[in-house]
């Protein structure tokens, strides 16, 4: 059994579910099959799709680095960070450190590459649209990314800042409008490419065509520290 270390708290309540997705996924009869986690539930870590638009100056990466090696001084044996966003940071961060560092978009685009899907939708950050964090990585396995328009765009900022991060019942008329807009646009599948959007598929039912990056995530942790359950090959919501 290895041994897990998260840096959370971007935001907090993601890193709650992204680990009970993992528990959830692991295929375990006893406690002790369960994996070992170590967590940094750090939420003053900066915006970082206030420093990747240039409105902050203040970089998350330090922190982020800092933590990654307090991870590596406690003998984690695998590293996940539970925030898409923040993957813009990832090469760097796997750079400061001698363990592996999941990378969710890399991951999401094997698992895409293997079901057949070539056309996928973004729901995601402005920072992570943006600088087309899904694009570079998803354009070597073939997989075409659409986004919402700009009046779309905002509605995914508002469920994301207005209603999830601030803790406030969720909009779900404005997820379906921007679901419909990217289906009918082409897309094979819906990718929720920001963890706090993850929340809302945790309390909400957002239909079929979805692939949650936190379960792309926890998957991906669960086959590199423990036994995964059949679930971690079937993540796309029917």
């Amino acid at each position: 059994m290895k041994k897990l270390g998260i840096i959370g708290g971007l935001g907090p309540m993601a890193t709650a579910y992204f680990m009970r997705r993992i528990i959830e996924l692991t295929d375990a009869a006893t406690d002790q099959e369960n994996i070992e986690m170590i967590i940094y539930n750090c939420p003053s870590i900066p915006d970082r799709t206030g420093y990747i638009l240039g409105t902050s100056d203040e970089s998350p990466l330090p922190k982020i680095t800092e933590l990654a090696h307090n991870l590596e001084h406690a003998n984690v044996d695998y590293i996940a960070m539970p925030c898409i966003t923040a993957h813009y940071f990832h090469d760097q961060l796997a750079d400061s450190v001698f363990i592996p560092v999941s990378n969710g978009i890399k991951e999401a685009a094997q698992y895409l590459y293997e079901k057949g899907i070539t056309k996928v939708g973004i729901m995601a950050t402005d920072g992570t649209a943006s600088m087309h964090l899904f694009d570079s990585v998803f354009k070597d396995y073939d997989i075409t990314c659409v986004y919402p328009d700009e009046a779309g765009q905002k509605q995914v900022m508002s469920i994301i800042y207005d209603d999830v991060k601030a803790g406030k019942p969720v909009d779900m008329e404005k997820f379906f409008q921007v679901k419909s807009q990217l289906l009918e646009a082409g897309a094979d599948i819906i990718i929720l490419g920001c963890t706090e959007l993850s929340i809302v598929k945790r309390d909400y039912e957002v239909g079929p065509k979805v692939l949650d990056i936190v379960d792309v995530l926890a998957a991906d942790c669960v086959k590199k520290c423990a036994k995964p359950r059949p679930e971690c090959d079937n993540l796309i919501t029917r």
